[in-house]
């Protein structure tokens, strides 16, 4: 525990009390909350020929999430209702197009196209994506994620392989079930 510095955190989080709590944890793929998703319905965004406004089913107990994908110039709506997917779901709301979007879906984008980062068969919806050596449990306040540039800092180093494996850093996004892939290869994750 550090004392309070003139009101401000010194190098950690603030309790009410006035100690601060070293915040050590460096930024790292385990910072992001990826989790398994289904697309229960899409449909065109009413003021935006690039955005869908999709219904996800994540597993939550409140019920699937409204999120927006610019997929609309590369994917055919069809191609994206019931499609298995891999959502990040701790970068807070955010409206696109005057509509709240409540995460974000992730693809892989390159010389082949664009398409889904999918998850293994047999994952269910809500299971937990890690990756093997980043330990640790999802920032969950969306301000503290976007202080630290959690995704701007992840964002780089997300890819797939030679063989479609999405990863980190060349570590394999992963549920239970076995590894997540996408049909193009060698290209960035976004």
């Amino acid at each position: 525990w550090n004392r309070v510095s003139r009101g401000r955190a010194v190098n950690g989080v603030c309790s009410h009390s006035g100690r601060c709590e070293v915040d050590a944890r460096a930024v790292d793929v385990s910072w992001l909350d990826i989790r398994v998703g289904v697309i229960t319905a899409a449909e065109a965004h009413p003021e935006s020929d690039k955005l869908y406004i999709e219904t996800i089913d994540l597993g939550e107990p409140a019920g699937p999430r409204q999120i927006l994908s610019g997929l609309a110039q590369h994917l055919p709506i069809d191609a994206v209702r019931g499609a298995r997917v891999v959502v990040l779901c701790n970068l807070g709301s955010k409206k696109l197009g005057g509509v709240e979007s409540q995460g974000m879906v992730l693809c892989a984008k390159g010389e082949g196209g664009l398409c889904f980062v999918t998850p293994p068969d047999g994952s269910a919806p809500g299971a937990r994506v890690s990756f093997e050596g980043f330990a640790g449990e999802p920032e969950q306040n969306p301000k503290k994620l976007a202080k630290k540039k959690a995704w701007e800092t992840c964002m780089p180093d997300l890819a797939t392989d030679a063989e479609g494996v999405a990863c980190y850093k060349g570590v394999a996004f992963a549920t239970a079930e076995g590894k997540c892939t996408a049909a193009v290869r060698g290209a960035p994750i976004s």
